[in-house]
């Protein structure tokens, strides 16, 4: 074997530990332990699954199955006849929003308006103290991630200094390298543009096996929290509020992508049930 194949070998598993270093450092600024067992309400469930955006198109169609307001498929809501519970703080501030912009609105603007509201505030601030959200300005050690971005920048000049040098084997260890390094990175802003503690994940996790199971059918909400408006059991609705889901992300939304546990119960202790969530506001 030649002293470049040994040079990229010593580059692919460079790039492989780093990556494993950036992912296990990521994990650990996450950690929240003894925090599985919680059970969150229906809003913030919605919360964990895409913040602000998810949380309003979760009150919208709780709102729309009272008839508080009606959503029509272009993605317009208008204020309906109902009226909506005093202990409903989100909806109220929904249909609050709704009246304020004439009684119609489209479903893309409201997450802005609801964005500062106290209601909101309030939901976030309970997830972080629940130690289920991770707080604003909350970043993983840099280092790791710097010094993963270094080995793949090796491991690019290694491919084209072999590739000119006519080493094939050697170039493609190297490019290897570059691929691996560059998965893991991108995998890594991925998973930070989700501000979950691994708390949160597991909750989320527990809650969507649960709905994949039917545990969740006489709930309807609750599969628009965890998917968003595919979730939605009335056509229209479900229209309404999937024209959303074209808009930009707004500021403090996010998009968690629903996954399962493996096996028919995957227990854990998250708390999450039919019987014991608490499915109010």
């Amino acid at each position: 074997m030649s002293s470049s194949e040994l040079l990229s070998i010593g580059l692919l598993l460079l790039v492989v530990a780093l990556s494993m270093t950036d992912g296990w450092t990521r994990r650990r600024s996450r950690s929240a332990p003894g925090a599985r067992d919680r059970s969150p309400s229906l809003y913030e469930l919605a919360y964990l699954a895409g913040g602000v955006r998810r949380v309003v198109v979760t009150a919208l169609a709780v709102l729309a199955r009272a008839k508080a307001v009606r959503l029509s498929g272009d993605g317009h809501v208008e204020a309906g006849p109902a009226a909506v519970g005093e202990d409903d703080a989100i909806a109220a501030g929904v249909v609050a929003a709704v009246k304020s912009r004439g009684g119609r609105v489209s479903v893309a603007e409201l997450p802005g308006e609801l964005a500062d509201s106290e209601a909101i505030a309030a939901l976030s601030g309970r997830l972080i103290r629940q130690r289920l959200l991770l707080p604003p300005g909350h970043q993983p050690p840099r280092w790791s991630r710097r010094l993963l971005t270094v080995s793949i920048w090796l491991a690019v000049v290694a491919v084209v200094i072999l590739a000119f040098a006519r080493e094939p084997l050697g170039a493609v260890i190297a490019a290897v390298g570059v691929v691996i390094g560059e998965v893991a990175r991108r995998r890594a802003v991925e998973d930070e543009s989700v501000p979950l503690t691994d708390a949160g994940h597991h909750v989320l996790t527990h809650a969507f096996t649960r709905h994949e199971e039917g545990g969740l059918r006489g709930m309807p909400d609750a599969a628009v929290a965890l998917l968003g408006g595919s979730g939605a059991l009335n056509h229209e609705t479900r229209h309404g509020l999937q024209t959303v889901e074209t808009a930009p992300l707004d500021e403090g939304s996010w998009v968690w992508k629903p996954k399962r546990f493996p096996g028919a119960d995957p227990g854990g202790g998250s708390g999450l049930s039919d019987t014991s969530m608490s499915w109010g506001s």
